[in-house]
């Protein structure tokens, strides 16, 4: 009976193996190859060993980069309108840093899609306040925001909701507070940016009726070409016919000539 020998573990892979590997998030193709076998001569080890290894620790925490459609790019825009940038990603499948960047590239930001937030600094400047007045305010869940975090800083994102919250609960705390432009922020939440004028809303409904007189556009083109060829062969025929006429009638002269003779 042959004896089966228990397989040595292999030896861990060194530092410097693991620093090259890391270039395979990067690499594909024939470079992929050509990194499998600089790991094989500085290694020793064979070619199938270098591969389980760049596969488990170089490929496996590469991040997948998806194309943009141009129907999620516009499903992005529409969404955005009513929806933050986190429950769109969800929709989409996609990471809140993936949406902002392609809107980057675009051009376009949050803030331009949707006209009626504001960040801390527009509200701040608006309504007179400084700035650690507003930040107060979302601290005591006075004004509704929306908080994010980019490295150590923070970026606060305010809807006519939140505004219209903090005017309806909270007035007398802001005057407890010293708040000296009351008249101001009541004219602001009111008249300027309670959600039934917001802007958002209205500009999808424009971005839909444009695809519509689009579509509407292309088939009424479609239309006069086929109406146009139609018309072309209706010119067609006219000009056979009066050649005919022409024909006959010169053969008829033709006769009337031969007879007289």
């Amino acid at each position: 009976m042959v004896m089966l020998l228990p397989r040595k573990p292999s030896p861990p892979w060194s530092p410097e193996a693991m620093a090259m590997v890391v270039q395979a998030k990067v690499l594909s193709g024939n470079k992929l190859e050509q990194l499998v076998v600089r790991l094989q001569r500085y290694t020793g080890r064979s070619k199938e060993a270098c591969w389980r290894f760049v596969i488990q620790y170089g490929l496996k925490g590469r991040a997948e980069h998806r194309r943009w459609t141009e129907s999620e790019f516009e499903t992005v825009r529409e969404e955005l309108v009513k929806h933050p940038v986190e429950e769109v990603a969800r929709k989409l499948n996609r990471s809140p840093k993936a949406i902002r960047n392609m809107l980057m590239r675009n051009h376009l930001s949050v803030r331009e899609i949707r006209c009626d937030l504001f960040s801390l600094e527009s509200l701040a400047t608006a309504l007179h306040v400084r700035k650690s007045e507003v930040v107060a305010w979302i601290e005591k869940s006075w004004l509704p925001a929306e908080v994010t975090q980019r490295g150590k800083r923070h970026f606060y994102t305010i809807t006519p909701e939140g505004l219209m919250h903090l005017y309806k609960h909270h007035q007398q705390d802001l005057l407890r507070r010293g708040m000296r432009n009351q008249a101001l922020f009541e004219a602001y939440v009111q008249y300027c940016y309670s959600p039934k004028h917001t802007v958002g809303q209205q500009l999808l409904e424009v971005r839909r009726d444009k695809r519509e007189r689009t579509a509407y556009l292309a088939s009424q083109n479609a239309d006069s070409s086929s109406d146009g060829g139609e018309d072309d062969e209706e010119v067609e025929d006219d000009d056979l016919q009066a050649e005919s006429r022409q024909v006959a009638e010169a053969d008829r002269r033709a006769r009337e000539a031969s007879s007289d003779d």
